[in-house]
């Protein structure tokens, strides 16, 4: 390891402090039997770290990462924490919409939110009704730079003045070492987030069948010799040119079945299965943990208004799990030709990857965050130049505070108007946009239940 990757190894750690540290200290998740992975990842343990929510301020939530290496855990923890600091205080230039031009401004009914039908529902959560006094803060276009004002709720997480008029979400933020071409990996991270869970939202609220992938035998043999099941499954966009891989199912514990679902969203598919089984990893042991502790957690779907109650509903309520359409409507993935407005890059990616759609992935083919900075910036420019060419705009801005720069972070959001978002309150999905565009997405695909399914999705 180079000397400014231990430097910021070092920042990082002063930071987690009770004392003096600008987040909680961080705990190590002790493994248990019941979390254990066998083939997958080679044999290798996975370290688990968290950090605590704090009880003051209720934005900041249970943070964590679990990683091949300790260090990288105990960082990624405490970095998701920091990012989450830098988000709720980050300072913000602001205007009202009456200040602002048509031309200047991107408003509500321009991002994926809440339909119009939605919105007239007597008692719903958030009305979104205009006023000339809404405030807005600035984010940069970045295929030009180009300056545009948003609704303040979409940048940072929570309003900076007066009362929030929509939610916000820790989707598309990310955090990078504050090193050569740290802050564009950071946008990369935050962009890709976004794609991820507009593939889960879009295929979740359409009740779409999961297009599967074959996972390699011993991985598949060994979990359910242990009493669970493991399935992978190609959420990709068409016009997406990186690929979006989740992983589903569960393993036992206590004698009592667990279900839960990691996601990832990377360049390639070995690196988005990388970071989707250990985000289902992470997934196990949060959910197991909920359980123990979770006599009040809402068992009905539609009761759910939190991140940690969707992680834990299916562990609650595992009959429901086979029932969902991911699963109950799930076929062999079969790679379809690209549409004829797809980019070179996107076809490329595909064609490359043709054996793993065949079965033979491997998890184990990249440290996905010791990162090459100019192959990142690459794949930045790719995924932008395609996504601006199917019509996706993506808008940036820079979130890190002074004290959070200290550690040797810098914090980066992403927005992006045409993609959706996953909610947490059963209550307001975000149902606006083309989230029910399906034929956008996904060709040729068919809905397995109504809109918006009414089962809730299980990421946490």
């Amino acid at each position: 390891m180079n000397m400014p990757q231990l430097l910021s190894r070092r920042l990082l750690t002063q930071a987690a402090s009770a004392r003096c540290g600008l987040v909680l200290p961080i705990n190590a998740v002790d493994p248990q039997p019941c979390d254990r992975l066998g083939p997958i990842f080679n044999g290798k343990a996975l370290a688990n770290v968290a950090a605590p929510k704090d009880p003051v301020n209720t934005w900041q939530t249970v943070s964590g990462a679990v990683a091949l290496d300790s260090q990288d855990a105990i960082s990624g923890a405490i970095a998701e924490a920091l990012e989450r600091l830098a988000a709720a205080q980050a300072t913000l230039t602001l205007r009202t919409r009456s200040q602002l031009t048509d031309e200047e401004c991107l408003d509500d009914e321009a991002f994926a939110l809440f339909s119009a039908e939605q919105r007239a529902q007597p008692g719903f959560p958030w009305p979104m009704v205009p006023s000339p006094a809404d405030l807005y803060a600035p984010v940069y276009r970045l295929v030009d730079n180009q300056m545009r004002w948003v609704p303040q709720e979409l940048v940072g997480l929570g309003p900076r003045s007066g009362q929030a008029r929509m939610p916000s979400t820790s989707s598309g933020l990310a955090a990078w070492r504050d090193e050569a071409g740290g802050p564009w990996l950071a946008v990369l991270r935050a962009a890709q987030e976004l794609l991820e869970r507009d593939a889960l939202a879009a295929t979740w609220l359409n009740g779409l069948g999961g297009r599967k992938l074959s996972l390699p035998a011993e991985w598949v043999d060994y979990v359910v010799a242990n009493g669970g099941e493991i399935a992978a499954f190609d959420l990709t966009q068409a016009w997406n040119p990186h690929r979006v891989i989740a992983v589903a199912g569960g393993l036992p514990y206590g004698g009592r079945p667990r279900f839960v679902l990691g996601i990832a969203c990377r360049a390639n598919v070995d690196e988005a299965l990388h970071k989707a089984l250990l985000e289902w990893a992470q997934a196990l042991t949060f959910a197991s943990h909920l359980a123990d502790r979770g006599d009040d957690l809402p068992r009905q779907p539609d009761a759910l208004r939190r991140f940690d109650q969707h992680a834990v509903f299916y562990t609650l309520r595992p009959e429901l799990w086979h029932q969902t359409a991911l699963m109950a409507h799930a076929e062999p993935h079969v790679q379809r030709t690209p549409d004829v407005g797809m980019t070179t890059a996107r076809t490329a990616v595909a064609s490359a990857e043709d054996a793993a759609a065949g079965g033979v992935i491997a998890a184990e083919t990249a440290r996905l965050d010791a990162a090459d900075h100019e192959r990142a910036l690459t794949q930045l420019h790719t995924l932008q130049t395609s996504l601006t060419n199917s019509g996706i705009d993506l808008y940036y801005r820079e979130l890190t505070t002074v004290d959070v720069a200290a550690t040797g972070l810098r914090v980066m959001r992403v927005l992006s108007p045409q993609l959706s978002g996953l909610h947490a309150d059963e209550r307001a999905p975000f149902l606006g946009g083309r989230c029910a565009d399906i034929q956008w997405r996904y060709p040729g695909s068919v809905r397995n239940t109504a809109f918006p399914n009414p089962l809730p999705h299980p990421l946490g």
